[in-house]
């Protein structure tokens, strides 16, 4: 999961996937999304070789090896808050949750959808996680941001459970292991995804707001 960011495109429905997400999260909840994610997915590959021993594992996680003679990365699986199935590979991110499936690629921070929960939590490549588009109506783009805060939530909590059960000094051994500096410091790293749900959460709401404000017509006369 520690592998630099892969220049290999993954088949999507859609030739703009970064427009699409403008759709569903603005675009400073998505750069900083995007630093961040990128930021963990290191941190949870360095966990994979911790020398005393897979940190993923020692959380409770299921690795789901990549067979031999097949190409890919092994696949590792836990459960969100809510129950769903949370599945990691070094690529990205794949939630089974709110009835939808939602793919966060490492690169970009930029959700998709996915067709037919559950078809990709068996891949080993990104290609065959499964057929990927923008979300494309406000309850998908509503499922995409609550898959997106339970995921920003499970990365809090795992980041404070390896500063308590594993130690702060294996974290920052971690990030100082990367090329780019990390915008968070290693004791910072729970408190700024939990404040990333907040701020995935918070969209709704904004949104809401901006719909209500659109139905709504001004009042006229006395």
């Amino acid at each position: 999961m520690s592998k630099s960011r892969s220049r290999s495109k993954p088949r999507a429905t859609s030739s703009d996937p970064a427009g699409g997400a403008a759709s569903v999260l603005p675009c400073d909840v998505r750069r900083d999304g995007d630093r961040l994610f990128d930021v963990a997915m290191w941190c949870l590959g360095q966990d994979v070789r911790c020398p005393d021993g897979n940190v993923l594992l020692r959380h409770g996680l299921v690795r789901e090896p990549r067979p031999p003679g097949v190409e890919g990365q092994s696949a590792y699986q836990g459960r969100l808050a809510d129950g769903g199935r949370l599945t990691l590979w070094g690529f990205g991110a794949l939630c089974d949750t709110c009835g939808a499936s939602l793919f966060v690629p490492r690169d970009g921070f930029v959700p998709r959808w996915v067709e037919g929960p559950g078809a990709g939590a068996s891949a080993f490549r990104a290609e065959d996680v499964g057929a990927r588009r923008d979300a494309a109506s406000g309850p998908e783009r509503r499922a995409v941001r609550a898959g997106l805060a339970l995921l920003a939530d499970w990365l809090a909590d795992y980041e404070a459970w390896v500063a308590r059960d594993v130690g702060l000094d294996w974290r920052r051994e971690c990030l100082a292991a990367r090329r780019k500096a990390s915008p968070v410091p290693a004791e910072e790293l729970s408190v700024a995804w939990r404040r990333m749900a907040v701020r995935v959460r918070a969209t709704d709401a904004v949104v809401q707001h901006a719909g209500m404000q659109h139905h709504v017509a001004p009042m006229t006369g006395a």
